[in-house]
């Protein structure tokens, strides 16, 4: 429960049957909607993640027959994937078939990307954090 918010049945229906699908990135439709954008130094970090440790994270794409492969959530990896010469990545459907619930699920997704602990980061080696994109202000 958060913020004293109980998940309906259909909410935790929707997160105990998930499980990843390896699909070809050509199959996936990037959302026109989506108003996440990265530069070349964002691409290439991920990119450099990516070759590191694999596509770890899967991309969320819509299930819903009249959405299907629409990604709602993973653009950049996707984007990163496909010029990396990935011919399947790990995929998570939803089953969204109404579009305003698929934009703000994007929305969420993108959004939610919290904020950093300052003490913990000093913890880190330098070099690490420079090696991940962290800045050295």
């Amino acid at each position: 429960m958060v913020n004293n918010v109980k998940p309906s049945c259909a909410q935790l229906m929707i997160t105990k049957n998930l499980k990843i699908e390896h699909v070809a990135p050509k199959d996936l439709k990037p959302a026109t909607y989506n108003p996440r954008k990265w530069d070349d130094k964002t691409l290439a970090d991920i990119k450099a993640s990516i070759s590191r440790f694999g596509l770890v994270d899967p991309i969320i794409a819509n299930g819903a027959e009249e959405r299907k492969n629409i990604v709602i959530g993973g653009h950049l990896r996707l984007t990163a994937a496909k010029l990396l010469g990935f011919t399947e990545v790990p995929v998570v459907y939803l089953n969204i078939a109404d579009i305003e619930k698929e934009k703000e699920l994007n929305l969420r997704l993108n959004k939610n990307v919290g904020s950093w602990d300052e003490e913990l980061l000093k913890a880190f080696d330098t070099n690490l954090l420079l090696d991940v994109g962290f800045t050295p202000d």
